[in-house]
C-alpha cells in the first residue's frame, strides 16, 4: 500500500504554502466530491498532488542501485526488487555469548544481483510486513561489508528498515522477477537459476525425514518441470516454506534454483528455503469472461488469485513505453495506478493490449474486466490487462 505520510509530506514540501490541516480537509473534500467507493485518503491525495501540480516522486539522489555498493559504504539507501526471501537463522555469536538471529534477502535491479542481511536488533525490518518476492523496495539507512565471498553485502542493523515502494515512477525503472526468467537449456551446471517457466508434467510429492548429523527434520518437494525449451527435468526443493501444492499441467515460475547433478548423475533443478513458485494457470484453459468483480483490497490480502473484474478510478494517466527484454528483443509496456476505498494497485499490459491503458486520464472511473492476478508464493504484486480483457469506461 501507499505510504500517506510519505505522499502528504511531498506535497507540504512543493507546497509550503498549504498547511496539513488544510491539506487534510481537502483529502476528505475530495473523497465527498467524487463518491464513495473509489477512493483511500491515498487515492485522493494522487488527485489533488495532480491538480497542484505535485509530482509524487520518492526517486531521490540518495537512491544507489546495487552496481553502486563498495564495502565501507554506511547509511545509504538502495532501491531494488526482492529476488528471494529466507527464513530467519540463528548462529553462534563468536564471543560465546549465545546465539544471535539474522535474516537474508536476494535482490534485484537491471544491474545484477546482491545479498542483503538483516540481524536481529531490528525485529521490525526482519519480519518483512508487506515485502514479498518482486516487491519494489527501498532498503534505508543501510551499510555495506564484506560477505563471506568477499563481495559488498548490504546489511540493516537497528538504524535501518526497508520498505515497499508504490510510487510507479520508481517502480517503472526497476525490471520486474520476469525479465531474469531463462531457459533451461541456457543455463550451466552449477550455475543459479534466477527464474525459469514452463509446466509442472507432475503433482508436486513431499516427503519428510531426519538428518544423520543433528536429528533436526528436514524436507524434500518434488515435480517434473517442463521449461520452454521442452526439455523436462526433476526439480528437488530442501525444507521449502509455504510452497502451494502443485497440479500437473500448471504454468508456473520457479525461482531461485541450481542447476545440478541427481545421485544417478540425471540433471535436475535444486532449490532451498529460498526458493518459490508464481502460479500463472493452467494451461490450455483461457480466461472467463464472467471473472468476479472483486475489490483491490481483495486482491492485496491474497483472496483473489486468477481473472478477476474491478470498478477502479484511475489515480494517474496511463503511460506507454518500450522495454528491453531478456531476450534482447523490445516490448510495448502500459502501466496505471488504479484504486478504489480498500487500495491501491498497478495495472499492467503489453503490446497492443498497451492501447487501453495508454489512452486512461487520471480521475477516469473505469470497469475492468478479465484482468490476470499476477500471483507470488505470498501474494498479488499487479494485475494484467490482456487481449481477452475488456476496459470500460464508466
Amino acid at each position: 500500500m501507499y505510504d500517506f505520510d510519505a505522499l502528504a509530506n511531498e506535497v507540504l514540501r512543493n507546497k509550503p504554502e498549504i498547511s496539513r490541516d488544510s491539506l487534510m480537509e481537502r483529502v476528505q473534500e475530495k473523497k465527498r466530491t467524487v463518491g464513495s467507493g473509489y477512493l483511500t485518503d491515498q487515492g485522493a491525495l494522487f488527485l489533488i498532488a495532480g491538480e497542484l501540480g505535485v509530482s509524487l516522486q520518492h526517486m531521490i539522489t540518495a537512491d544507489l542501485t546495487l552496481k553502486d555498493l563498495h564495502i565501507g559504504a554506511n547509511d545509504i539507501t538502495v532501491v531494488a526488487r526482492v529476488l528471494a526471501i529466507y527464513p530467519v537463522a540463528e548462529f553462534k555469536k563468536k564471543d560465546g555469548s549465545g546465539v544471535g538471529r539474522y535474516r537474508r534477502v536476494s535482490l534485484f535491479d537491471r544491474h545484477g544481483v546482491g545479498r542483503l542481511t538483516i540481524w536481529e536488533d531490528n525485529e521490525r525490518a526482519m519480519r518483512l510486513d508487506g515485502v514479498t518476492v518482486d516487491s519494489p523496495v527501498r532498503v534505508v539507512s543501510a551499510y555495506v561489508k564484506p560477505g563471506l565471498d568477499g563481495k559488498p553485502n548490504l546489511n540493516l542493523g537497528k538504524r535501518g528498515r526497508i520498505e515497499v515502494i508504490t510510487d510507479p515512477s520508481v517502480v517503472s525503472g526497476l525490471p520486474q522477477l520476469s525479465s531474469l526468467s531463462k531457459q533451461l537449456d541456457a543455463v550451466q551446471e552449477g550455475e543459479v537459476v534466477f527464474a525459469t517457466d514452463g509446466v509442472t508434467m507432475s503433482e508436486s510429492r513431499r516427503s519428510t525425514f531426519t538428518r544423520r548429523d543433528d536429528n533436526s527434520a528436514g524436507s524434500l518437494t518434488q515435480f517434473d518441470f517442463k521449461g520452454q525449451d521442452e526439455k523436462t527435468l526433476r526439480v528437488v526443493i530442501w525444507d521449502a516454506v509455504d510452497l502451494p501444492e502443485v497440479r500437473q499441467g500448471v504454468r508456473m515460475r520457479v525461482v531461485y534454483l541450481r542447476k545440478k547433478r541427481g545421485r544417478q548423475g540425471e540433471v535436475e533443478l535444486h532449490g532451498d528455503s529460498a526458493t518459490s513458485i508464481q502460479l500463472i494457470g493452467d494451461t490450455g484453459k483461457t480466461l472467463k469472461t464472467e471473472a468476479p468483480v472483486v475489490k483491490v483490497g481483495e486482491i492485496v490480502s491474497h483472496t483473489a488469485t486468477g481473472g478477476v473484474s474491478l470498478e477502479v478510478m484511475a489515480l494517474s494517466n496511463g503511460s506507454a513505453r518500450e522495454v528491453s527484454l531478456k531476450d534482447r528483443s523490445t516490448a510495448r509496456k502500459g502501466e496505471v495506478v488504479l484504486g478504489d476505498d480498500t487500495g491501491e494497485i498497478t495495472a499492467v499490459s503489453w503490446n497492443e493490449a498497451s492501447k487501453m491503458i495508454e489512452g486512461i486520464k487520471v480521475g477516469e472511473t473505469l470497469r475492468v474486466i478479465g484482468a490476470t492476478v499476477q500471483v507470488s508464493k505470498m501474494g498479488v504484486a499487479t494485475i494484467e490487462l490482456n487481449s481477452s480483457s475488456k476496459l470500460e469506461r464508466l
